[in-house]
């Protein structure tokens, strides 16, 4: 059995028990008020150990069946959780890659937006196969209630093309034009005409990656909606009593 083979092997086990969980980070508004969170997947390999996304999507990020017996497995476990702790107050923005949108995800969807919003963050580098049956899918969630975000802003080749394409109701920009945009002229000059740009199409923004109050208080004259990261919080566990707090204390900082 090759590497590739072995690895998909264990990661379907992880995914099997539960070995793979989601972890939410906190979106705030420019108020520092809690609005919301994102879904970050984690594999408790032990203890010991937690590997992040990077080490595993990309593996099984073009095996449909098995990426999507991780989103429902991820889906399932977060019903449970907001069937317990629901709140319509806020939303949760979960990645799904746009061939795992299956007849069983989205009614794992609509079930968990009864407890809370839901909001579908779509990579901008998605490789999506058939735009048609892609923006009807799109269309059925939203009449569901369910609301869609472009991930990853500035990351692919077709900014122009999905802005215009696609219903979305948000645009997250990537964290590579958030850093050390204190420090970096150019980039922040980059970073208004992408704001200038999806302001066009009348959309929210949430900026990802924000890790000090310098940077926060240059994006917050922006004009930046929302905004996630270490300043506010890093990703905690769906058991952590503190996440439902409007701010958290950022600790041993790791990468998305």
């Amino acid at each position: 059995m090759n590497s590739i083979a072995t690895r998909k092997a264990q990661i379907k086990n992880a995914i099997a028990t539960d070995k793979i969980q989601p972890f939410i980070q906190p979106i705030v508004n420019i108020n520092k008020k809690l609005v919301g969170f994102e879904v970050l997947a984690r594999w408790i390999v032990s203890e010991h150990e937690i590997q992040l996304p990077l080490k595993f999507i990309p593996i099984i990020k073009d095996d449909q069946p098995l990426s999507e017996s991780l989103t429902i497995s991820l889906l399932q476990q977060l019903i449970k959780h907001f069937t317990v702790h629901q709140n319509k107050e806020l939303f949760l923005s979960i990645n799904i890659y746009s061939h795992s949108l299956t007849i069983s995800v989205i009614n794992l969807l609509t079930e968990l937006n009864v407890f809370i919003n839901i909001v579908i963050e779509i990579l901008e580098n998605d490789d999506i196969s058939n735009a048609n049956d892609f923006k009807i899918i799109l269309h059925y969630l939203k009449i569901k209630g369910i609301k869609i975000a472009l991930d990853d802003f500035g990351c692919g080749n077709n900014i122009n093309d999905r802005l215009f394409d696609y219903p979305f109701d948000y645009v997250k920009i990537d964290k590579m034009f958030v850093r050390n945009i204190d420090n970096d002229v150019q980039k922040r000059e980059s970073l208004q005409s992408m704001i200038q740009l999806i302001h066009y199409f009348n959309l929210p923004i949430i900026a990802e990656g924000v890790e000090n109050e310098h940077v926060f208080k240059i994006l917050a004259t922006l004009d930046i909606e929302m905004y996630q990261g270490y300043l506010f919080s890093k990703p905690v566990p769906l058991t952590d009593t503190q996440y439902q707090q409007p701010l958290l204390i950022n600790s041993n900082l790791e990468n998305k």
